[in-house]
């Protein structure tokens, strides 16, 4: 199971401050959490999530991902996952502010960023272990990227990479558009990029389908890991605020 939590971790009108095709707007969008090739479990529902943007009345923004293990998953591995990411724009740029990620559960374990602009420096700490990075604009955390990523496709960009803080170093996150396709969500038949990443040995692959009808959101991601396990979120339903 322990691929399963990275597959959840992978894994996402505007007012006066920002036009409405350049950053996406506030939303929840919850999703189905799936799995094939895991021995016990077998194929199938696994879990659920929930993914929502909301702006702050003090001008900053708020992304927060929650995934919890349902059914047989549950009764062998009961997991929980919380992951939040506090940000700002400077510039029409995202600028991270802090980051967290708590599960717990069978297994528990955290992991949290704070971000000292004015010092330059982020603290970095996992495991009870922290570690002080030099800050560079750009740099951005693992749930933040998938933000950034919707905002630059939104933009018409197409050719992406990413500097992201990960558990003990700044890793290059270079997803690749493959192709357009259509994908089957709790919304219906969506036209979709779609986009691979690889890890940096080359052994997992995440991919992602994003949505132009939704913001570029990714409306299905898949987790490959090194054994042949796949993790797979399929959105269903999107709510746009």
């Amino acid at each position: 199971m322990k691929a399963f939590f990275i597959g959840l971790v992978l894994f996402f009108g505007l007012g006066t401050l920002y036009a409405a095709d350049t950053f996406p707007p506030p939303f929840i969008a919850e999703y189905t959490l799936s799995a094939r090739g895991i021995p016990v479990i077998g194929e199938g529902h696994i879990g659920k999530g929930t993914r929502t943007l909301t702006y702050l009345p003090n001008g900053q923004f708020e992304f927060k991902s929650f995934a919890k293990t349902t059914g047989l998953a549950a009764f062998i591995k009961k997991i929980r996952i919380e992951e939040r990411t506090l940000f700002t724009r400077v510039d029409g740029k995202i600028r991270p502010l802090e980051y967290s990620y708590h599960q717990t559960g069978s297994q528990s374990r955290s992991h949290t960023v704070s971000y000292d602009w004015d010092q330059g420096i982020a603290k970095n700490t996992y495991k009870g272990q922290t570690q002080v990075i030099p800050l560079e604009e750009g740099i951005l955390d693992k749930l933040l990227y998938q933000i950034v990523l919707m905002q630059e496709l939104m933009q018409g960009k197409r050719q992406l990479e990413y500097k992201v803080v990960g558990k003990s170093k700044i890793a290059l996150y270079r997803p690749t558009f493959i192709d357009w396709e259509f994908v089957e969500t709790g919304e219906g038949s969506l036209s979709t990029l779609k986009y691979e990443r690889k890890s940096e040995n080359g052994k997992r692959r995440t991919l992602l389908w994003c949505a132009p009808r939704l913001h570029y959101l990714p409306v299905q991601v898949e987790h490959i890991e090194k054994d042949g396990e796949v993790f797979k979120m399929v959105l269903q339903s999107f709510i746009s605020q």
